[in-house]
């Protein structure tokens, strides 16, 4: 079978009875002429975004951790789809925060890694939102919780740093990485944990926000 496409102005006023066909299987090239990127995976209520702001924060430490995950993003083993992470981030949501760097860690922790009892609910407070509020896909299986502990130690990578040379109070503290574009992935049966090494300060206390889409992927 032939297909042949045509890449015509956009018009969001074209009548509703014309058939055309934008080619977009797998050799095809798709033209877009108003899209950014992003578009389409809200748009299909694919993107999702986590916030523990509303819940009891946890304090920084400050040394790197080994097993001690302070937050823990969890995909559920029952879960069918993978979680392809955009955006990572930790906000000062108490206390006041020493001065100096607040850097936020990461690691992978596959299924021999994962703690033997995990929680498929979030911490009370975590708020998890579709991008597309309207979408029928509904609410996201993944799970959001802190003070978890890992079963083995971790490598424990670097994402993100926020630079302080005063002392920052609530609001002031966040540092964020927002071009991981999919670089970190989370399948069924994993997680994604997360540490907050800043000064000790007076009783500060961090929360992590997260963006990430999710569909199923063929994984090797």
């Amino acid at each position: 079978m032939l297909l042949t496409a045509i890449v015509r102005r956009f018009d969001q006023l074209i009548s509703k009875a014309e058939n055309d066909i934008r080619q977009t299987f797998l050799e095809s090239l798709a033209v877009a002429q108003v899209e950014a990127p992003g578009d389409e995976a809200s748009r299909g209520g694919l993107r999702f975004r986590g916030s523990a702001q509303a819940a009891t924060g946890i304090a920084p430490v400050q040394a790197l951790p080994t097993t001690a995950a302070q937050w823990f993003f969890y995909n559920p083993q029952s879960n069918r789809v993978t979680a392809w992470v955009d955006t990572l981030g930790c906000e000062l949501t108490g206390g006041t925060a020493g001065a100096g760097i607040t850097s936020l860690y990461f690691t992978m922790a596959g299924p021999a890694n994962v703690p033997t009892t995990v929680q498929n609910a979030s911490k009370s407070g975590v708020v998890i939102q579709n991008a597309n509020p309207i979408s029928s896909k509904g609410a996201s299986a993944l799970s959001l919780n802190s003070g978890v502990t890992l079963a083995g130690t971790n490598t424990w990578f670097p994402i993100a740093e926020g630079a302080g040379a005063s002392t920052p109070v609530v609001g002031q503290a966040a540092c964020v990485t927002r071009n991981i574009d999919g670089k970190i992935m989370i399948p069924p049966g994993c997680g994604l944990g997360l540490a907050i090494i800043a000064p000790s300060g007076t009783s500060p206390l961090y929360a992590p926000f997260i963006e990430w889409r999710e569909y199923l992927a063929d994984l090797e």
